[in-house]
């Protein structure tokens, strides 16, 4: 209490002057404002007054006399709002993640550029060379155990006798 009792004078002495000190700022601001108010209440009031008429009718008669459309625009303003909220949140969620994405790839070409330098540009072929052949052997025994499920698949399929109940349909899978 003490310090608005202290800094009141203050305070009164910057209100009382601040008109006498901006006047010459404000003056045209308040013309300008009076004047654009004049101008619209001579001519654009009497044009957009019928339309304000009616609107404002027919919402006082929403509001009042039908709660339910009331209530069924609160909802879908909320749909809408809710629909926004979520949309932003997806872009923020999808830009993290190619975020994320691209610094694996930036750091994926510094850590191959570092082995390069380090090991050198033949070691590193030598390696390079090395690790293809390693998943091309991986992908040729998958080959194999691939072929080999699908022989026995087939083989299942071809003991099943044709107008046994067992049989299979179309599209049910293996």
């Amino acid at each position: 209490m003490d310090i608005l009792q202290d800094n009141f004078p203050q305070l009164f002495h910057l209100y009382s002057t601040y008109y006498t000190t901006y006047s010459t700022y404000l003056h045209p601001l308040q013309r300008t404002l009076l004047l654009t108010q004049s101008y619209f209440y001579q001519y654009a009031f009497p044009i957009l007054y019928p339309f304000y008429a009616i609107t404002s009718r027919l919402f006082s008669f929403a509001l009042t006399e039908q709660p339910s459309l009331t209530s069924l625009a609160l909802l879908a303003i909320l749909l809408i709002v809710s629909l926004k909220v979520l949309d932003m949140l997806r872009r923020t969620v999808i830009y993290w993640i190619s975020m994320a994405i691209r610094l694996a790839m930036y750091a994926s070409v510094a850590v191959i550029g570092m082995w390069i330098y380090q090991r050198g540009l033949e070691q590193s072929f030598e390696d390079f060379g090395w690790i293809m052949g390693l998943m091309a052997g991986l992908g040729e025994h998958g080959e194999k155990v691939g072929h080999a499920r699908a022989a026995g698949r087939a083989s299942e399929a071809r003991k099943i006798p044709k107008g046994s109940s067992k049989r299979r349909t179309r599209g049910a899978g293996w």
